[in-house]
């Protein structure tokens, strides 16, 4: 994730088995880069997605995992 800050690509993220400090350090990326990291709608605790939702991430429409 460090490496948004010196590059122009964008980043697909899902939160489905990640620990509760990835998922901390992944919102910490979305308030600094909120265009750049697009995220997985799989299913999410409700408090990630108002969190989500208030820091303005973009949540794709289709799950980056199969």
């Amino acid at each position: 994730m460090d490496l948004l800050k010196y590059s122009e690509t964008q980043l697909d993220v899902c939160f489905k088995e990640k620990s509760r400090r990835e998922v901390n350090d992944i919102l910490r990326q979305v308030y600094v880069y909120p265009n750049r990291i697009r995220i997985c709608p799989c299913t999410q605790p409700p408090w990630i997605r108002k969190t989500l939702e208030f820091l303005g991430a973009q949540i794709n429409n289709e799950p980056s995992h199969q």
